[in-house]
């Protein structure tokens, strides 16, 4: 059986902090948690993130997928003055017949959504087989997983977890493989980049994940994890 070391201690107990918290809104549980995992640290190792190594002067935006009843669109974001703030939204699909939404108003083109969306979430790039087959209901059915729920819609914007934030990559690994988030495009700079200069994420304690749990982190850190 493996040797349950100080920190692994530290790391169980902290994920079950960071769970209440999520359940209860409590975020002081998450502070918890987190000086939970910094008293597990060699004495004088260092608690700061040194990201200014990392430059870029390309804008930086990314993309999530948007709904309602009827509709569903990509939305862009831009980082503007030290906020995620709406600029755009591709032409709404219609889900029913697949048919775009007549343009009055300014949209953005679907050219300009990243690859990796497009092909995550096909059925709203407008890509779409119309049918005379009436739809199926979607009463009592779990929301698209590919896009946000009201939960994490609500938590949008948050500051990401300080608990989070003190995991290393292993443990890291760990978390994700136990949640579900919609995928986020990045455009203008690295997963590795936006992490460690937006999201506040020590590179050391990234250094080991593969670039698809690098995406997946930002996901999750844009959706207030």
């Amino acid at each position: 059986m493996a040797k349950l070391t100080r920190r692994r201690f530290a790391f169980w107990l902290g994920f079950g902090l960071f769970t209440l918290s999520e359940k209860l809104n409590l975020r002081s549980l998450d502070s918890l948690a987190a000086a939970a995992m910094r008293r597990t640290r060699p004495s004088g190792g260092s608690n700061s993130t040194n990201t200014s190594t990392v430059v870029e002067s390309a804008p930086q935006e990314h993309w999530v997928p948007g709904e309602d009843e009827n509709w569903k669109w990509f939305e862009r974001e831009d980082y503007i003055k030290g906020q995620w703030r709406l600029t755009g939204t591709t032409v709404p699909i219609n889900k029913k017949t697949g048919e775009r939404k007549p343009n009055s108003e300014v949209y953005l083109e679907d050219s300009m959504v990243p690859e990796e969306m497009l092909a995550s979430t096909a059925p709203a790039s407008g890509v779409i087989q119309a049918s005379h087959e009436e739809p199926a209901s979607t009463e009592g059915k779990e929301p698209e997983p590919q896009l946000p729920t009201e939960a994490i819609r609500h938590r949008q914007g948050r500051p990401p977890s300080e608990w989070l934030r003190s995991l290393h990559a292993d443990e890291i690994r760990i978390w994700l493989n136990t949640i579900e988030v919609p995928n986020t495009g990045i455009r203008g700079m690295t997963a590795w980049t936006h992490l460690t200069r937006d999201h506040f994420f020590d590179p050391t304690h990234i250094e080991g994940l593969t670039t698809a749990e690098q995406f997946k982190l930002h996901s999750a850190a844009h959706f207030g994890y």
